[in-house]
């Protein structure tokens, strides 16, 4: 999510701004941050109304709050997702969990729109979605952060960490359940491949 050299050299620079009131700077960090923090709340199960307002949520609160962040302690877009994901799991937790869905991984399409598959293998990609998100419905909310952080936001073990609010041995012990359980729900007849399960 954030680059390396110049990148991160303008990103502490907006944030540092922000953090002094400049509304521009934070605005700038809101069009940066929002499609991931959208997705990652779509994969946490909530539905896009849902995801959208917590997404706000999260942005007034990251501005409430942005004089106190410590860029020694963590990177910006982990101190966002941690906030993020502490108010989806409240909201989860009053949400009745028969409404819960799990979003598909916008970038992931993105990737693959430019393919243009036959019908056939149109049809298989969109079985094999609908089990994927099926199999990530039965899974705990807090196995859906932890699979969305490592594989489709791609963050290192230590940031996992940062955002579930546990040690780095913790964050990779709840992954490999995770990705157990996971594995076990599409066990089924017709399983679907998943790469890093294997």
């Amino acid at each position: 999510m954030e680059q390396e050299g110049a990148g991160a050299a303008l990103l502490a620079r907006q944030v540092a701004r922000a953090a002094a009131g400049d509304r521009t700077a934070y605005a700038a960090l809101v069009r940066q941050f929002q499609r991931p923090l959208f997705a990652f709340l779509g994969r946490m199960g909530l539905r896009q109304a849902e995801a959208e307002e917590l997404a706000q949520d999260t942005f007034i609160r990251a501005w409430q709050h942005l004089p106190r962040y410590d860029a020694g302690q963590a990177a910006f877009s982990t101190w966002l997702f941690t906030i993020a994901r502490r108010l989806a799991l409240n909201a989860l937790d009053r949400a009745d969990h028969q409404r819960l869905r799990t979003g598909l991984d916008a970038a992931a399409d993105e990737e693959h729109a430019c393919d243009a598959p036959g019908p056939a293998q149109a049809l298989q990609s969109r079985q094999e979605r609908a089990r994927l998100q099926a199999a990530l419905r039965r899974l705990s909310p807090d196995d859906r952060s932890v699979l969305a952080l490592a594989y489709v936001h791609e963050l290192t073990l230590a940031d996992v960490a940062r955002i579930e609010g546990c040690s780095p041995t913790a964050a990779k012990a709840r992954l490999h359940r995770a990705r157990e359980r996971l594995r076990a729900a599409l066990s089924e007849p017709g399983v679907l491949t998943v790469p890093f399960l294997e």
